[in-house]
């Protein structure tokens, strides 16, 4: 399986695991490869290949389409959503695959040019395919994007129009809160042109932001995307409002009474642990309480519009 988009000696491509047999069962896709590299060192070979060799193995495999896609604003639910897709029969579930993530991210850095744009659609199609291939007619792939994700929608839907899609979301103070707790890759990410395309600003002005700033801009920027490429084939829901059931009903899957014992025990365990011994404990009055006046005036200023139309069809 391709587990990173990489340059070596100037030359863009893959790098490659023997993942046969490997089990997704982390909540992300980089905690297996890194379960895998360590108990079975053997497995990574270091193999690189050009691009060329994933378009020749995709004549080869026969095409995957994705049963759904997982979109979010950040810390709303959506690894809760990603594990109970992963608790059924034949399922598999693309996390935040590094490949597919650093393909999203050229759409921006290389934006503009669409002769390289229509490659990196070929190409994200093409190693989704071979990380969702696994030798079976009958799996189910559903494929979670990072929170940056959502900027490339309406590319995504171009290559994929009939995939159903959900945006997950949350009140943007508690969504500040979560992730100045625990920063993210996404907001400490130096290649400042993404998250200067996202906030509508210039990789300078990034450099200069807070981390509150920037998740605030973002997010707001998340909302607003989602908000106006929804249609019929689109699921919004707000973390307060969350119910797997719902998701999977949106996402055409019935599961047996056998699945929905794994994903009711599995979504009493905090969703991101590997371990999947921590129990889950709201924590939305805790986050509104722990907020500072500067992450709520930042959460008005950027991100409240969009959520209010998100959730009640209300004017920015």
């Amino acid at each position: 399986m391709p587990v990173d988009a990489v340059v070596v000696d100037g030359r863009p491509g893959l790098t490659w695991m023997n993942m046969s047999g490997i089990e997704l069962k982390e909540p992300f896709f980089q905690q297996t490869v890194d379960r895998v590299r360590e108990q079975e060192p053997w497995r990574d070979a270091g193999l690189f290949t050009e691009f060329d060799a994933l378009l020749q193995l995709d004549q080869l495999l026969a095409r995957v389409e994705p049963a759904g896609f997982i979109f979010h604003s950040s810390r709303c639910g959506s690894t809760l959503v990603a594990n109970g897709c992963r608790a059924l029969d034949n399922a598999i579930v693309l996390s935040e695959a590094n490949a597919i993530e650093k393909l999203l991210a050229r759409f921006i850095t290389d934006g503009g040019d669409p002769v390289k744009e229509s490659l990196y659609s070929v190409l994200l199609r093409a190693v989704v395919n071979a990380l969702a291939h696994r030798g079976r007619d009958d799996v189910r792939v559903f494929v979670k994007f990072s929170p940056c994700g959502i900027s490339q929608l309406e590319r995504i839907r171009r290559i994929w129009p009939d995939v159903p899609w959900v945006f997950l979301y949350r009140d943007p103070v508690e969504t500040i809160v979560s992730n100045m707790t625990t920063v993210p890759a996404w907001l400490l990410d130096e290649d400042h042109r993404i998250l200067a395309h996202i906030t509508g600003t210039t990789p300078a002005d990034v450099a200069e932001m807070s981390l509150e700033e920037r998740c605030a801009r973002s997010i707001g920027n998340f909302f607003a995307t989602a908000h106006s490429l929804a249609n019929d084939n689109s699921l919004l829901l707000n973390y307060n409002q969350l119910s797997l059931t719902s998701i999977l009903d949106f996402f055409n899957v019935s599961p047996s009474a056998e699945e929905l014992d794994r994903i009711a025990s599995g979504s009493r365990i905090y969703s991101k642990e590997v371990a999947g011994v921590r129990e889950f404990v709201p924590d939305a009055e805790v986050k509104q309480k722990s907020a500072s006046d500067r992450v709520r005036q930042l959460a008005q200023q950027f991100a409240m519009g969009p959520y209010n139309l998100l959730e009640h069809g209300e004017g920015l």
